[in-house]
Formats: C-alpha cells, structure tokens, sequence
C-alpha cells in the first residue's frame, strides 16, 4: 500500500467508514501516479487536486456497498456523533482547534508582524514557550 493509499484509509476511519477490500483496489487504480501536494492534497494526473476526504467521500458515493460504517466515530470526527449535543459538537471542534500545531511558515510570518498581529503571536508564543 502506498502512501496516499494509507492516508486514504486514515481519512475514512476518521469519517467513521470502514472501506473493503474492493474499494481499497479502486483508490490504487484511481490514484495510480497521483502525488500529495504541500497542501495535502492529493494530486491526480490530468485531473488536478483533491482534499483525501473529499476522495474517500466520492469513493463512497460511486461504490456505496463498499463501505459498512464503523459503530464509534473517532473523537476528532468533524461530524456530529450520535447522542452528543450541539454544546458538546462546538467544545469538541473548538478543543481540538487549540490542539492544532502551528504552520510551518509562522516564524517567517512572525518576524514581519506588525502592531496588533505582532502582540497576540507573541501571546501566542509565551503560551506555548510555557507549556
């Protein structure tokens, strides 16, 4: 399994799907040649650039019997679970927001700021120099 095939399988665990072995096939054949971008995406020759959930949500679409749906979602899932409440969907997202790390580019970003830009990243630096 390549990469991208990996990141696939990553992809539908995370949107609560459980992929077999024929939908496994059809995202080698479908992404044979394909690259992944800077960005994360998934670059297909001749076809331009798509977002791996995207991918596996297209999949999804075109093979429907390919896919049995995993009972637990992961805690990270960008959908609501089942039972949880709005309260707890927006708490989870905002958490799991701060978990975030920072871009790669924010030191370079960081040395240009200017004004009020440049007070919050210093926060924002602190906080983490601290923790």
């Amino acid at each position: 399994m390549t990469d991208i095939e990996n990141l696939v399988m990553k992809e539908a665990c995370q949107l609560g799907l459980r992929p077999n072995a024929d939908a496994v096939r059809r995202a080698g054949i479908d992404l044979a040649g394909s690259v992944m971008t800077t960005d994360g995406l998934i670059a297909m020759p001749g076809k331009g650039s798509i977002h791996p959930a995207d991918f596996v949500r297209s999949l999804r679409n075109a093979m429907p019997e390919s896919f049995a749906a995993i009972a637990d979602k992961p805690a990270t899932s960008d959908e609501r679970q089942s039972g949880e409440t709005l309260t707890d969907f927006m708490r989870r997202q905002v958490e799991a927001g701060r978990k975030r790390g920072l871009p790669a580019d924010w030191d370079q970003i960081r040395s240009r700021a200017i004004g009020l830009t440049k007070r919050c990243m210093d926060e924002i630096e602190a906080k983490r120099r601290r923790n």
